[in-house]
């Protein structure tokens, strides 16, 4: 399960670089432009407040969206700062998350939507549920899902943090480093 996992990981992550170096090539104009246009009108207070609405609650807004606006405005002489700041929100929004679905786990449908677990269920979440939580934060799939998805399951705080600390923080910079290198490859 983990194995298959991790593929589909790597898989999106190759289609991810892909899109990226298609998306840059073709719109390098218009690209600079309209990040310039949002970083001018919102300013990066306001992309750190849409990192963490879209992290927080499920969404289908990718934050890698927030990584194309650094990458292709002024921001991109200081990214290594802004980079790190959105990647902590992104941690914490995940933990705000995580939150959520421990209280939507007191709920009856949130038990029917992620079904009842018996205690050999809870031992392969409590032994697996980091992984699952890392596989969330390195992959383009929404990061909400999988943090809401681990506290409705009943993991701990501290794993979804350490999981989501030590994978979603470097997942950013790598992200930005694709993105800000793809259009020099085509």
């Amino acid at each position: 399960m983990i194995r298959e996992n991790l593929i589909k990981a790597l898989i999106a992550i190759g289609v991810f670089v892909v899109l990226m170096a298609a998306l840059g090539f073709l719109f390098e104009d218009e690209l600079a432009t309209a990040t310039s246009w949002v970083v001018e009108r919102i300013g990066f207070a306001g992309l750190c407040m849409i990192l963490l609405v879209t992290d927080t609650f499920v969404t289908p807004f990718p934050p890698d969206i927030l990584l194309i606006v650094i990458a292709k405005s002024s921001l991109s002489e200081q990214w290594p700062f802004y980079v790190l700041i959105l990647s902590m929100v992104s941690v914490f929004a995940g933990m705000l998350g995580w939150g959520i679905g421990r209280w939507l786990g007191h709920f009856q449908f949130a038990k029917r939507l992620f079904g009842e677990f018996k205690d050999e269920h809870r031992e392969f979440i409590r032994r697996y549920g980091f992984w699952a939580v890392v596989i969330g934060a390195i992959t383009p799939l929404p990061f909400s899902v999988t943090c809401w998805a681990s506290g409705v399951m009943g993991l701990r705080a501290v794993t979804v943090f350490s999981a989501a600390a030590l994978f979603r923080i470097p997942r950013f910079f790598i992200y930005y480093w694709i993105i800000a290198s793809t259009s020099q490859w085509f």
